[in-house]
C-alpha cells in the first residue's frame, strides 16, 4: 500500500475546497484502504488555526472538524529528534520555512511521497500536487 503524507493545503481540499477533486479522491482512496494517508501533530494546529482565523468557526465546530480528521487518518505523526533536525537541513538547503520543511522530513523519513499544493514545495520538487498523485496511483 503507498504511503503519503498529506499536509494542511491538501487537508483543506478534503473538508473546505470544493474545486479540490483531487484532493477528495485521495482521501476517498485512504477511507477505502488503497493508500495510506498521514497527517503530522502540526497538520492540527496549521487547520485549526485556519479554521479559528481565516473561517471564524465557532469552538466546538472546530474540535468537531479535528477529531473528523483524526478519525479518518487515525494519530498524528509527532516529528522525532532526527527528524527535527531533518527538518532544519531541509529548509536552510531550501530557504522553506521549517513548518514546510517539517512535512518533507517526516514524508522522507518515512519513504512516502508528500501530498501539497504548496508552490514554495512543488517548485523545487519536494512534493507532489494531488492531480499528479491522482494520475499516478491511477486513482481516477
Amino acid at each position: 500500500m503507498t504511503t503519503l503524507v498529506v499536509d494542511t493545503s491538501v487537508l483543506v481540499g478534503w473538508f473546505h475546497d470544493p474545486a479540490d477533486a483531487d484532493a477528495r479522491i485521495l482521501r476517498d482512496a485512504h477511507m477505502a484502504g488503497v493508500v495510506n494517508a498521514q497527517v503530522l501533530d502540526l497538520g492540527m494546529y496549521e487547520l485549526g488555526n485556519l479554521l479559528v482565523q481565516d473561517l471564524r468557526w465557532p469552538a466546538p465546530k472546530v474540535a468537531d472538524q479535528l477529531d473528523d480528521l483524526l478519525a479518518i487518518c487515525g494519530p498524528a505523526l509527532v516529528l522525532t529528534p532526527g527528524w527535527l533536525r531533518d527538518a532544519a537541513t531541509i529548509a536552510g538547503l531550501h530557504q522553506l520555512s521549517f513548518y514546510d520543511a517539517a512535512w518533507v522530513a517526516a514524508a522522507e523519513n518515512l519513504g512516502a511521497a508528500l501530498v501539497s499544493t504548496n508552490p514554495n514545495l512543488l517548485d523545487v520538487r519536494l512534493a507532489e500536487s494531488p492531480g499528479d498523485v491522482v494520475r499516478r496511483l491511477g486513482l481516477r
